[in-house]
């Protein structure tokens, strides 16, 4: 070995490297024992190198290397004879493969949480397993997490992030293993982001704008059953969804077909060349220190060109994060900001998202006729604010999925081995009349069309829409609302071809195309309920089966909303009919206006091909659990601002 030891330096924690000199940093308390431990990849010997710390800083502990044939050899720390993994490591080597049980701490080797039809799959994978490392056999050293170096050249090509204005953003939220695990198609590495890359022209003619993944950087795959890890054969089980604590600088490595780093840039640039975005997932504990939390925003936003992030956790990072000038023109979602934040005029920070749960409540309650409230619902569907935005969804990882919603009156999460205990119990849901699986028509059929009623609400809805992977073509999760564990079909996306989720598909596609089309149900900025511009009518107006009113006191399930073109200088108004109820009804429209159906939940074929005339009607009747949207453009030489 070829080189030698020379001064460290102090102005970076990690790895950095000039010239022919690497310098590694590492922070302990003052007095702790450090060494880098050099591994060279052909299992040779393992060097232990003192690092000590400068007089001015003496809780870092630096070393340089000079000459070092980085690119041969991998590294960890020693800290007071405890071995640990950089916390900067932009790389780690030895979770190249998914689940691999050689790579759970000796403790902790026991038999992972397998449910039995999984079993056959994994043998069948296994030839696939084998080959993803890449020859490497285990050794003394070789089942060993270790940092791994990385230094980037790779090409941008120019890149440009997409900045897409709220109002025009559809985000569809994803595992990047299970997005693709399912998938038939033997020319793509499934579970890793080449598979997600191959599949982004479907998402993009699905109206998607925004993809949100779940983690992808290094986490711990298998979670321990009992706290006491000292116990031999403590007991696994997968962690699949990884809302854990981990290696925040490095990309999950079984996520990438080789694990280079660069893969996933791939990935991002092929999104922005097609005008979508990249948002990732971080869960920070409450002990995490909120600064490293700006560093690791930090990185990801100049390496790997991010355009945003969803923040879980850590709530004093989250609100750093909203106030750094450095995330300027990034997006950022997080539970809720403080008003004092969100609504400051003086904030140059990053675009601000609230994803919250409260659209979900108010919709499931409604549709599935559970102490839903019309007023709250009208709400949620005008929630907008000018200086920031809100994410809308009926379903997303952490619960039913949206054909579930609908399928299953109670969760069954037997499979994740806890006594079904886990899980959300209050999911306001509805089996349509059986339990589960079911191929009796009426079943199906009132299955689709709430289905078809909770898409149509969440793409009708003022703020950004939301799908969670799979809610495009009716996938299931046998009931399971907490799928946290189940890699496996459960856990999922299904991409099986069948005629239902063909339908479903096809609907989000025109739904997306709908909002797209029409201005007044993505208006940036809230709606007052007011002629605020002395148009002769209000921007946005409740009505119900008398014109201009509505009793919210009532226990209502139905209203219709009208919308003033004029005011997004759109040229027709558009009036949506929300009925929830179990009888038709009649909703009162204003007056002096030409209507045309475009769009009816209650026909097989919701999105009309070519609108229907209705005509100069003062009423329309909707059928029970349906809604409608109709489109009106004033008749000229009439009164166009006075009632009914």
């Amino acid at each position: 070995m070829n080189f030698q030891i020379c001064t460290g330096i102090q102005e970076q924690t990690g790895v950095t490297k000039q010239g022919d000199k690497v310098f590694f940093s590492i922070q302990a308390p003052e007095g702790t024992e450090c060494k880098l431990m050099l591994y060279p990849r052909d299992n040779g010997t393992v060097l232990k190198i003192p690092m000590k710390a400068e007089d001015n800083m003496k809780t870092l502990y630096t070393v340089g290397v000079q000459g070092l044939d980085w690119e041969t050899h991998d590294y960890n720390f020693l800290v007071d004879a405890k071995e640990a993994t950089d916390p900067y490591a932009r790389k780690i080597s030895g979770r190249e493969i998914w689940g691999d049980e050689r790579r759970v701490p000796l403790a902790w080797q026991a038999e992972p949480f397998v449910p039995e039809r999984e079993k056959q799959r994994k043998a069948q994978e296994e030839a696939e397993r084998a080959g993803a490392v890449s020859g490497k056999q285990p050794g003394k050293d070789g089942d060993k997490i270790k940092s791994s170096f990385y230094f980037s050249e790779f090409n941008w090509k120019k890149d440009k992030f997409p900045l897409i204005r709220k109002e025009d953003m559809v985000i569809y939220k994803l595992h990047a293993r299970g997005f693709s695990m399912g998938m038939r198609n033997n020319n793509v590495k499934r579970g890793t982001v080449g598979a997600v890359e191959h599949r982004l022209d479907d998402l993009k003619q699905l109206g998607v704008t925004t993809l949100l993944f779940m983690p992808l950087y290094e986490f711990e795959e298998f979670l321990a059953l009992d706290e006491n890890k000292e116990q031999e054969n403590v007991k696994t089980k997968i962690n699949y969804w990884g809302y854990t604590a981990g290696s925040y600088f490095a990309p999950k490595a079984s996520f990438l077909k080789e694990n280079n780093p660069d893969e996933l840039k791939r990935l991002i640039l092929k999104l922005h060349q097609k005008n979508m975005e990249c948002v990732l997932e971080f869960y920070f504990p409450q002990k995490i220190n909120p600064l490293f939390i700006l560093e690791v925003l930090h990185y990801w936003r100049k390496e790997f060109h991010v355009d945003g992030f969803r923040l879980i956790g850590n709530s004093l990072g989250a609100h750093l994060a909203a106030r750094d000038s450095k995330l300027a023109g990034c997006k950022l979602f997080f539970d809720g900001f403080p008003e004092e934040i969100a609504e400051d005029p003086q904030r140059f920070g990053p675009e601000l998202y609230a994803y919250d749960e409260r659209f979900l409540y108010e919709v499931r309650k409604l549709l599935n006729h559970q102490g839903g409230n019309i007023y709250e619902f009208s709400c949620q569907m005008r929630r907008q604010q000018t200086r920031q935005g809100f994410v809308n969804f009926v379903a997303e990882n952490n619960g039913f999925t949206l054909w579930d919603l609908f399928s299953y009156e109670y969760k069954h999460n037997e499979a994740n081995e806890e006594g079904n205990l886990d899980g959300n119990s209050w999911n306001f849901s509805t089996n349509c009349g059986q339990e589960g699986f079911s191929r009796k028509r009426p079943v199906l059929d009132l299955r689709k069309r709430k289905v078809k009623n909770a898409l149509t609400a969440l793409f009708f809805a003022q703020g950004v829409p939301m799908l969670w992977m799979g809610d495009e073509c009716g996938n299931t999760q046998d009931g399971n609302n907490n799928a946290y564990c189940q890699d496996n079909e459960v856990g999922w996306k299904d991409w099986k071809n069948n005629v239902t989720g063909r339908q479903i598909t096809s609907y989000v596609r025109e739904l997306a195309k709908l909002r797209k089309a029409n201005p007044v149900l993505r208006s940036p900025n809230p709606y007052y309920m007011m002629d605020y511009k002395n148009l002769g009518y209000p921007d946005l107006s409740y009505h119900s089966d008398g014109g201009w009113k509505i009793d919210f006191d009532m226990n209502r399930g139905f209203i219709g909303m009208f919308y003033a073109g004029e005011y997004v200088h759109a040229k027709e108004n558009i009036y949506i009919a929300y009925n929830f109820q179990y009888s038709t009804q009649k909703f009162a429209l204003p007056k002096n206006m030409e209507w045309k159906l475009l769009l009816d939940t209650s026909q097989e074929q919701s999105v009309l091909e070519e609108p229907k005339m209705v005509g100069r009607v003062q009423e329309f009747r909707v059928r029970e659990q349906s809604v409608c949207l109709l489109s009106g453009k004033l008749i000229r030489g009439r009164d166009r601002g006075k009632g009914i």
